[in-house]
């Protein structure tokens, strides 16, 4: 698509400026030939041949005309009555040799032309589906194509007279003779250039309260990943970082979230994700824009373990529709995640991966947002170099902001109570048994955990290694 010829319907679509004025000139040239029609004669019938030998000289798509020359009261012709004169016309003036061909030529032919006349199709290559509009001069929505949309096509096929059956039909539409589209890279061609000035991206982020210092410029860098990724830049790992919205409830937490997409993409957003269905989490992460993970400190810490291992995914297996085969897929999906939890975290080695921002106040969500330049403006960015993920120090800076927020089991808390952190000193240096045998001393059996409880949160606890030497730990009992 030309990115300088396009413009957003009042529904969000994006439209082709010359698909425009060439629907406006087509209607302009039917009413014409039209007129010449009835200036020749009275009879209705008549009126209609020599409407469609004036369009078919002119070179109007036979469908628009045949739809506008039904909507003529005046006529008093059935659409059926009208679509038969109009094929008699234009089958005979393309002056096709249907004798010629033997039976699967003009089953294909007539499926091809029926198609070609009545719709336009493209294969949805994020859905992964097929998707039609009618093709009769004006100007309508994209829809999915169900078994219901192909049982009314193959029935208004036989119905035209036309020679392929059910199977025939699907054959044409399941096949790579439909014209494949990218709803996700498509938008971002129609953008346009952005104009430099406004830095769109960092009011966006603004629009959230809070008192995050590097909230703004991390959201930055976490925007940059998910156009990266729709774009496919990235050729080896995902969209790993995810930001977190902490804070009450009513503060318009997933609004904010689902007007990050603009709304002609916003099929492509998704509240929630089920990671006990595997094959449903593949075909996310395929197929969807931007997934957020609402309530996220509902989640057990096993579904945030898979959530933790998928963000790294680049690739994705996705079994195809009507098959048992599976193909690879190229990673779409991008994660935010909301809680009202103000510790919704539970495994301190994956904190680094959650940009976690604590709302202050009311989400502002109700100026309109400027999608064209927001996003022309990440596609300028990227194409310039601007990174799109954070750097190590960038990542030890979110550890840090990030321990605030992280859970505490009861082995932390009995650690934390009992032991404190010290420099390294040999006379420091504590090794586990004295570590578990002080804790057996002062701590009851209700509340003593397990050893390997002990070891694995030693681990974690002091896993930036300042305080872990190569036998223990330097930590002293708190007197």
């Amino acid at each position: 698509m030309n990115k300088e010829k396009s413009i957003f319907n009042r529904k969000g679509e994006l439209v082709e400026t010359n698909e425009v004025s060439t629907l406006r000139e087509m209607r302009i040239s039917y009413y014409t030939c039209l007129a010449r029609a009835l200036q020749q004669s009275a009879d209705s019938e008549t009126v209609v041949r020599l409407t469609a030998r004036e369009c078919r000289q002119t070179g109007l798509p036979e469908e628009a005309c045949v739809l506008r020359t039904a909507a003529q009261e005046r006529l008093g012709l059935t659409e059926d009555e009208v679509r038969k004169i109009f094929r008699a016309v234009y089958v005979k003036g393309g002056g096709e040799l249907r004798s010629a061909y033997n039976q699967k030529e003009r089953i294909a032919r007539s499926v091809s032309d029926f198609f070609a006349r009545r719709y336009q199709l493209r294969y949805n290559t994020v859905k992964k589906v097929e998707e039609w509009r009618p093709n009769d001069g004006a100007w309508h929505s994209w829809r999915q194509l169900t078994d219901r949309d192909l049982n009314r096509m193959t029935f208004e096929q036989m119905g035209e007279g036309g020679e392929g059956w059910g199977i025939d039909l699907q054959l044409f539409l399941h096949s790579t003779l439909i014209p494949q589209y990218n709803p996700l890279t498509t938008f971002l061609e129609g953008c346009g250039r952005w104009g430099q000035r406004v830095d769109h991206i960092s009011l966006l982020a603004r629009r959230v309260p809070t008192d995050y210092e590097d909230w703004e410029p991390l959201f930055h860098r976490w925007f940059l990943g998910m156009v990266a990724q729709w774009m496919g830049l990235d050729q080896r790992f995902g969209n790993m970082l995810v930001p977190m919205l902490i804070g009450a409830q009513g503060t318009h937490k997933t609004t904010f979230c689902r007007i990050i997409l603009p709304p002609v993409l916003r099929d492509y957003f998704i509240d929630d994700i089920k990671m006990d269905n595997a094959e449903q989490v593949e075909r996310v992460l395929a197929r969807m824009a931007l997934v957020n993970i609402d309530e996220y400190n509902a989640k057990t810490e096993r579904e945030q373990a898979k959530i933790k291992r998928i963000l790294a995914e680049k690739d994705v297996q996705v079994r195809r529709m009507r098959s048992d085969q599976y193909v690879r897929s190229l990673r779409t999906a991008s994660f935010i995640a909301t809680t009202n939890s103000p510790r919704p975290l539970t495994d301190p080695t994956g904190s680094r991966r959650y940009l976690c921002c604590p709302v202050t106040g009311v989400i502002n969500t109700e100026p309109t947002v400027n999608y064209r330049q927001l996003y022309a403006q990440a596609v300028w960015e990227l194409k310039h170099g601007v990174p799109y993920y954070p750097t190590r120090e960038e990542e030890c800076r979110m550890e840090a902001h990030n321990a605030q927020f992280q859970q505490m089991k009861k082995v932390d808390i009995v650690l934390t109570e009992y032991f404190e952190p010290m420099e390294r000193n040999k006379d420091n240096l504590m090794y586990f048994p004295n570590i578990v045998e002080h804790l057996q001393e002062r701590v009851g059996a209700a509340n003593m955990p397990n050893v390997k409880d002990i070891s694995v949160a030693l681990a974690q606890h002091f896993q930036t290694g300042a305080y872990k030497g190569h036998r223990g730990w330097y930590m002293r009992p708190r007197i």
